[in-house]
């Protein structure tokens, strides 16, 4: 009988465990706990990456911690055809390594990243070529398991754009974004959705949050862009695909 109830109370015990394991992931971790999701990240891209940073930059004054794990690498008209390749020469404007002139694939060899993040076709007008993205992403994929093979890459939707550039423009970035969204699925990345949050009632960029009432975020702006990354930092751990263990442990 003893020996009965010692199996009923190690069988309750290993349900117990296993359910423990299952039960949903619910609460909201607190902000600095969520920022070190993005510890050993590198964020690339065009102006809108630049004007992020310096809004990053500018929130450390206060709280040196604040996405302390990012290395940014940004620069003014940075495309997307720029990303997808390996060497430097006859691919326009690239990246800075150390002073020089680089690819991304370049720095991610060098640097060996947890996860980059790359915004980037706004410049090359990206949303009216969806074919040449289609090769572009497949090409970034293929120097990410060249050149580190650890590293999850992430790519940011097209954020949306003012009044000022017109209705028809947005659509189009619509329909590149919801084409990206199913790209990354397909070819193993990950889709982040910056364009949703930053849309007014009217699926536009709201003027109250752009420097140019045009592409660009001034502070308010930038502000919805770092509330998004902790909110898409939640929803990994909710779904079970990160915990803050796993990046300590690295």
């Amino acid at each position: 009988m003893k020996r009965l109830l010692l199996t009923v109370m190690c069988v309750c015990l290993a349900l117990s465990a296993v359910c423990a394991e299952d039960a949903p992931r619910t609460e909201r971790l607190p902000d600095e706990v969520l920022m070190t999701y993005y510890d050993r990240s590198i964020f690339a891209g065009d102006s809108l990456v630049l004007g992020f940073r310096g809004y990053v930059r500018s929130e450390q004054q206060q709280d040196p911690a604040f996405f302390a794990g990012i290395t940014f690498f940004g620069v003014a008209s940075y495309q997307l055809r720029a990303a997808a390749v390996e060497n430097v020469n006859g691919v326009g404007t690239q990246l800075k390594y150390k002073g020089r002139d680089t690819t991304l694939a370049h720095i991610m060899e060098k640097e060996q990243p947890r996860r980059v993040f790359i915004f980037a076709g706004l410049n090359d007008r990206i949303h009216a070529f969806i074919d040449r993205a289609d090769d572009y992403v497949n090409r970034i994929m293929a120097l990410r398991d060249k050149f580190a093979p650890e590293t999850e890459i992430c790519f940011f939707t097209l954020t949306p754009v003012g009044k000022k550039v017109g209705a028809k423009r947005q659509k189009l970035h619509d329909e590149y974004n919801a084409w990206l969204a199913q790209k990354c699925a397909e070819v193993g990345a990950v889709c982040i959705d910056i364009a949703s949050p930053l849309k007014g009632e009217d699926g536009m960029l709201p003027n109250e949050i752009s420097s140019d009432k045009e592409y660009h975020l001034n502070a308010k702006g930038n502000a919805v862009w770092a509330r998004t990354l902790l909110d898409f930092a939640q929803s990994r751990y909710e779904a079970g695909l990160w915990t803050p263990e796993e990046t300590a442990a690295r």
